[in-house]
């Protein structure tokens, strides 16, 4: 693609936006931009709606609701009811998670019923709400570099070739403090790319040109009112406090000194949204930690070795199952299985045939 310069430079396994405070998506919200602001908003592929693929191996496959009353949200109905209307209306109901106040989780036994509820109107308009499937659960993000910064997010995508489906593309926005103080947002050559599934792709072509496609690293979430973790501003409902000294009002309106602030969440001398907070650096860490995409977690290097042996544990595994004790314990099952699907009806969910597995191994250590 480019030529390679003398000098070698250390491979970046992970992008974040988090490793520069002045790197951010150009949004709506964003104070100034280019000119051409249009050109580099987010491009999404019109009427997407998420859904579980039929094939998609999950092992829960969740749907969030939440009321479309902003008067009346989900926390303050009578939740026992909300509970028999939902199994009521909508097959395959297994659990329910209460989320927070204003969203739960309905947890279905298979893809298409959890598929089916996005679009029950009879229910969701009767009860007023709305239902969607979290991003987690089926799409991954990763991101390219040296992307030209003249390509629009809708050229990117327009050109793009991919042996997965890609529904979004953005690109990392740069924000530039100017000499009159104001700020624009100027484009970075680094781009993030969504698909719709669950592993993410080693590369992706540009017009012929190959991108290695590495793993996007969320930001970590501050609400920048109450500056606590794990939310924004927009959903917040706590009391507003100070980034500089910590008590409850503006930063804006504080008198203290900015060389004397303090932390309120280490006591470190630093302002509570400083990236060099240790316990934000930890929430990092975590964020790294949970980037992993499937392909790593099946690829046999990404196992540990077990003890002193080499042997790999999808070697293992295919031992294990060369033995005739296992290999009869789980042709029993899943006979066990088919049996009880065609004579009482049950379904074949995960659940019953953890089930039926355990039953089996149990009758094999003791026999009557």
């Amino acid at each position: 693609m480019t030529k390679r310069s003398g000098k070698k430079r250390k491979k970046k396994e992970e992008i974040s936006d988090d490793t520069s405070d002045d790197i951010n998506f150009l949004g709506s919200d964003s104070e100034s931009a280019p000119e051409d602001v249009d050109k580099y908003k987010a491009f999404q592929i019109p009427d997407y709606v998420r859904y579980y693929p039929e094939d998609g191996g999950n092992f829960e496959y969740i749907v969030f609701m939440e009321s479309t009353d902003s008067n009346k949200p989900i926390g303050d109905r009578d939740m026992m009811s909300l509970a028999t209307n939902l199994k009521k209306y909508n097959k395959g109901v297994k659990q329910l998670l209460r989320m927070n106040k204003f969203k739960i989780g309905v947890i279905f036994e298979r893809p298409g019923l959890a598929n089916a509820a996005l679009v029950n109107k009879k229910f969701l308009d009767g009860f007023k709400l709305k239902a969607s499937i979290p991003a987690s659960a089926t799409e991954v993000t990763g991101v390219v570099q040296h992307v030209p910064t003249h390509l629009s997010n809708e050229q990117i995508y327009s050109n793009i070739t991919s042996s997965k489906n890609i529904v979004c593309v953005r690109r990392f926005m740069r924000r530039i403090k100017g000499d009159d103080n104001t700020f624009t947002m100027q484009p970075t050559k680094t781009v993030s790319i969504t698909f719709s599934c669950p592993v993410l792709p080693d590369t992706v072509d540009l017009n012929s040109w190959r991108f290695v496609v590495r793993p996007y690293i969320p930001p970590v979430k501050q609400c920048l009112k109450c500056l606590r973790y794990g939310h924004i501003a927009k959903f917040c409902k706590n009391a507003e406090r100070c980034s500089v000294c910590g008590n409850n009002h503006n930063f804006k309106n504080c008198s203290a000194n900015i060389n004397e602030a303090k932390c309120c969440h280490c006591n470190g001398n630093h302002i509570a949204i400083s990236s060099q907070c240790p316990i934000k650096k930890k929430k990092i860490e975590e964020n790294k930690n949970k980037v992993q995409s499937y392909a790593d977690i099946v690829r046999e290097k990404s196992f540990p070795q077990l003890g002193s042996t080499k042997t790999s544990p999808s070697a293992q595994f295919i031992s294990l199952l060369n033995s005739d004790q296992i290999l009869n314990t789980l042709l029993e099952s899943i006979v066990k299985i088919i049996t009880l699907n065609r004579t009482n009806d049950k379904t074949i969910c995960t659940e019953n045939i953890k089930q039926v597995l355990l039953e089996t191994l149990q009758n094999k250590k003791n026999p009557d």
